[in-house]
């Protein structure tokens, strides 16, 4: 029995001077660049984007992108947590520079302090990483972006940029996240991520199109943590977060119909799979004068009980 419950949500889809330099390599995760570059190496990105990108990434996004990117991907992570596990502070990456990007990876040159020492140290991230073992309880562990949703960016900088957003979210870099998808589109790119001419979201009630839209992203993502869940992948304790305007309780743009029209896009989506569904309200709470349930929830359970679910004879939506 699956059971959706309505409870009061908030729902949402955030230079040093060291005495003393030495310099060393060091194969991190990967071996060092090959000798040999391939052809798809080549066709990548050409000069023009890989100048532009690295220059804008080194400039503007050292301290919020690439520094954690190289302790959260690579074992640099895993070597401070070692050494500042008794004395904090002693093993720090204070400076990190993108150098190179290809298909497969970042090549970036970290800077470590180590005591009064400093050392340069080259690390190599795949554009594909997943967060090392010591750094999974500090950053996000997300899957690899589908490959054909890679497919579906034909151009270069589209891909790059796909990956590199992956990156960000993962170490909760999510400004930064929005400054690439224009960085995409200023080089040529198709707009990867760019949202379209009837995507905008400042008309209220936000139109049938837009709000079905998104409808069907919040019912497919269920159904695959439910199919995960079946094939114990994930726990069976799951939190949806959605998050626009009307869906946002701390705007005065606050839809309760979205809610509820939301409610049953996923229910009718999971009952087409002959799963049984159950949507619950919460219920009043507290004692005597101050028994009541939150302001967003306030009339839900009669609305609920209103709503056409379109499961009479001849409707869409029959015997579910």
């Amino acid at each position: 029995m699956l059971v959706l419950a309505l409870c009061c949500l908030v729902l949402r889809v955030a230079s040093y001077t060291t005495p003393q330099t030495h310099s060393a390599k060091i194969h991190l995760r990967a071996s060092s660049r090959p000798s040999i570059v391939t052809e798809s190496e080549i066709e990548y990105l050409n000069k023009e984007q890989l100048d532009f990108t690295l220059a804008y990434l080194n400039e503007h996004h050292k301290k919020d992108v690439l520094l954690p990117v190289v302790v959260a991907f690579s074992e640099l992570g895993e070597t401070s947590i070692s050494k500042n596990l008794w004395v904090g502070g002693s093993y720090t990456v204070v400076d990190a520079e993108l150098i190179d990007i290809t298909r497969e990876a970042l090549y970036i040159d970290a800077t470590i302090l180590e005591g009064d020492n400093s050392s340069k140290q080259q690390v190599l991230i795949p554009l594909d990483s997943d967060v090392v073992k010591g750094m999974k309880k500090k950053y996000h562990i997300l899957p690899e972006i589908d490959d054909k949703i890679l497919q579906r960016a034909s151009e270069p900088i589209d891909n790059f940029v796909r990956r590199m957003i992956r990156l960000c979210n993962s170490v909760k870099a999510y400004q930064a996240t929005g400054k690439l998808i224009q960085l995409g589109v200023q080089l040529k790119g198709k707009g990867v991520g760019k949202i379209k001419e009837n995507m905008f979201l400042n008309q209220v009630p936000h139109n049938r199109h837009l709000r079905s839209y998104f409808y069907q992203l919040a019912a497919d993502a269920a159904l695959e943590a439910v199919v995960l869940c079946s094939e114990k992948e994930i726990s069976y304790r799951m939190k949806m977060t959605v998050m626009f305007p009307e869906m946002n309780p701390g705007m005065d743009s606050y839809r309760i119909g979205t809610l509820l029209e939301l409610t049953r896009a996923v229910a009718i989506q999971l009952a087409e799979q002959n799963l049984r569904v159950r949507v619950c309200v919460q219920g009043s709470m507290g004692q005597g004068i101050f028994t009541g349930v939150p302001k967003q929830l306030s009339g839900v359970h009669k609305l609920l009980q209103m709503m056409d679910w379109e499961s009479e004879e001849g409707e869409p939506n029959e015997g579910t």
